[in-house]
């Protein structure tokens, strides 16, 4: 059976894509999602890494990276020697070279950096009760707040290379969110097929994980 790589975005650990897991092996999929945490512990050489990392868990078929993961889907598909890659509410990688964060997430992390020089923890960014609300379930919750963790604080600065030779012609984009309008449209000005809209939530891969796997079907 051909395996599914569910890639977490550095923000966040894999207890976010559980839910999608689940529903997919449901389906009769071969799903793994690695905990690729210790990959980030120091920031210079995270790419190198976090694909190696993902590397471990053996061969893929299919690479699927959720928000913050979508810049390092190029080189975890490589690595894996998967033919599909799919973006869930990601973030595109440039076409080629290396992809650098831009002024508006430096500019917003810039504000997050604590005394010890570490990036807070992103469930705590919108105060200690935000995530309540972002994520009903509460077992779910516990979960993904206890994978809460803090990032180097010059963590993007970091460059992610794009290898010259990857998956492309398989790639394609599925949107949950408004938020991921831009990178949508870059999806398909790149002509890749694109799946879902701007009409439900960035976590829906945790919150309504049956209309996620709709999309990928």
């Amino acid at each position: 059976m051909a395996r599914w790589l569910l890639v977490h975005p550095p923000l966040l650990g894999p207890a976010v894509l559980g839910p999608l897991a689940d529903v997919l092996r449901g389906r009769g999929r071969d799903v793994a999602v690695p905990d690729l945490r210790s990959a980030l512990e120091r920031s210079a050489g995270w790419p190198d890494r976090w694909s190696e990392a993902a590397a471990l868990m053996g061969p893929a078929e299919t690479v699927l990276g959720f928000s913050g993961a979508g810049v390092t889907l190029p080189a975890v598909a490589v690595a894996v020697g998967a033919a599909r890659v799919v973006w869930i509410d990601a973030q595109m990688p440039e076409r080629s070279g290396e992809t650098v964060a831009d002024e508006d997430i430096r500019s917003r992390i810039s504000a997050l950096i604590e005394p010890d020089g570490r990036i807070r923890d992103w469930t705590t960014w919108w105060g200690l009760d935000a995530l309540d609300e972002l994520v009903p379930d509460a077992e779910l919750r516990t979960a993904i707040r206890a994978e809460g963790h803090r990032l180097p604080g010059d963590f993007y600065d970091v460059a992610v290379p794009v290898p010259q030779q990857w998956p492309e012609d398989g790639a394609a984009y599925v949107q949950l969110s408004p938020a991921y309008d831009d990178a949508a449209a870059e999806a398909r000005a790149r002509g890749w097929p694109v799946s879902g809209g701007p009409d439900g939530a960035h976590l829906d891969v945790a919150t309504d994980p049956v209309r996620v796997a709709d999309l990928l079907d």
